[in-house]
């Protein structure tokens, strides 16, 4: 079997997905948003250039880039295993490639195929009970219960209430700065150490994104 970075699943991609598979694929782009139809039309241009001869060339006069035969071959791989697929998830961050799904088989099956990937991420089998939505496995045994990520805006005067109560919760300096000026908040977070703390905060906050729980992997209750 292909030797892949193993990383393991600590927290479940997109609350869902327990298996990822890491591509390095310059047409990645291609594929964004799940766009088939789009792919298609655009290996279809390339594989006309390929068939007459001509240099690979994706892009038009604004955005042109040189493909090499590999990039192409893989891209057209890559088309024809999502095709076959419904169960999957992609990011994209050219030419970086996240394949998420349920189904690990497939997706080693996939790495075989696909020459640039590099890194395979999989649950723990004695672990992987603990998973679940909005849950963070960790190494060590948590200090603080739950992982609060904060909306775009929330009440300022929470900053200066978690200096006052660092036993209850941990931000780090930029969080508590840009919660005092009452600035853009979105995608911060902090530490809270318990459910009660947690449900006090709810003075201050008005929207969070999400929370999530850190469990300690070798904790016996499940």
């Amino acid at each position: 079997m292909k030797q892949l970075l193993r990383t393991e699943t600590n927290k479940l991609f997109y609350d869902e997905f327990p298996y990822r598979l890491v591509i390095n694929n310059s047409l990645s782009h291609i594929f964004r948003d799940k766009n088939l139809a789009s792919a298609k039309e655009q290996l279809t241009v390339l594989q006309a250039q390929y068939d007459t001869g001509e240099p690979l060339i994706w892009g038009s006069k604004y955005r042109r880039m040189a493909v090499s035969h590999s990039t192409f071959f893989e891209a057209k791989n890559l088309y024809t295993e999502f095709h076959k697929q419904e169960d999957y998830k992609l990011r994209v961050s050219n030419p970086r490639m996240q394949v998420y799904s349920h189904d690990r088989d497939w997706l080693l099956t996939l790495s075989t195929k696909i020459a640039s990937a590099y890194e395979f991420s999989e649950p723990n089998k004695d672990h992987v009970s603990k998973l679940g939505k909005n849950v963070i496995l960790l190494d060590t045994i948590p200090e603080y219960e739950y992982k609060v990520t904060l909306g775009d805006r929330c009440d300022s005067n929470l900053a200066a209430w978690i200096v006052k109560n660092t036993d209850k919760v941990k931000a780090g300096p930029i969080c508590l700065s840009t919660i005092a000026q009452g600035g853009f908040t979105n995608g911060l977070y902090f530490y809270v150490r318990d459910e009660k703390i947690l449900q006090l905060l709810n003075l201050f906050l008005s929207r969070i994104v999400r929370i999530d729980k850190l469990v300690y992997k070798l904790d016996d209750d499940k």
